[in-house]
């Protein structure tokens, strides 16, 4: 049977519309899955959304506000979606309840980050500095490169030790490593940032802060050759 995999959208005021980029729904096409778009709406929706679907994939977009977090004010030039927050943040909880397969991407990364009770950096030159460029403007995606851990998912997925990705945030994780024994770092970029997180338990969940829905320059994508991070999610959303 073909896994449904839930993909969770934003919304475009100007066109009073849920989208979601296509690199989204094309890779878990290639993978095998069948994409099942999710808007966001009242937290009270989540336990029917998650009865629908085989595995969640949290997308990316806009900032999540900063109040959701214990952060700082709000900054200005990024938009904020607070409903879109409480829905994704519950969505999010009661899929590892459940057990179901969830892959976050960028902002899904920082949502499940924020679900465990964990902070995020609202700006990441304020505190690592340039060293590593997680985006090259507000407009535009950057490249480097992220190194993976010995045993982890994301290390199995790509079968390799580094990997060249697609980035496109400004805020990162706030990760102390070992505070949380249900979470743990398996990929950072040089700068040191915290770039991947991965679930502790028997439920498949992973998080990265790159956009592997977005191949990098020069990479050709094609039916059966897709992101190998997004095939694994798929395949554990198969099988679960």
């Amino acid at each position: 049977m073909t896994p449904r995999i839930g993909i969770t959208t934003r919304y475009r005021k100007a066109l009073r519309s849920y989208s979601v980029h296509e690199g989204y729904v094309d890779e878990v096409v290639r993978a095998g899955g069948l994409p099942v778009l999710i808007p966001f709406g009242d937290a009270s929706r989540c336990d029917d959304v998650l009865r629908s679907v085989d595995g969640l994939m949290l997308t990316g977009g806009e900032d999540m506000d900063p109040s959701r977090y214990g952060g700082a004010e709000r900054q200005d030039g990024y938009d904020y979606f607070p409903d879109r927050d409480d829905f994704e943040l519950a969505l999010a909880r009661k899929a590892l309840d459940a057990g179901v397969p969830t892959l976050g991407i960028c902002r899904g990364c920082q949502v499940l980050h924020v679900a465990a009770g964990h902070t995020l950096i609202p700006h990441i030159p304020d505190v690592l500095g340039d060293l590593v460029a997680h985006r090259t403007s507000v407009t535009e995606t950057s490249e480097h490169f992220v190194t993976l851990t010995r045993g982890s998912r994301v290390r199995d997925a790509y079968a390799q030790p580094s990997l060249l990705v697609t980035s496109y945030h400004h805020q990162g994780l706030e990760f102390a490593e070992g505070a949380d024994a249900r979470w743990r770092a398996t990929a950072r970029a040089d700068d040191s940032l915290v770039e991947a997180i991965e679930y502790t338990g028997d439920t498949w969940a992973v998080g990265v802060l790159w956009h592997p829905e977005l191949p990098v320059k020069g990479e050709k994508r094609e039916n059966g050759t897709g992101d190998p991070l997004i095939s694994a999610f798929v395949t554990a959303a198969g099988a679960a």
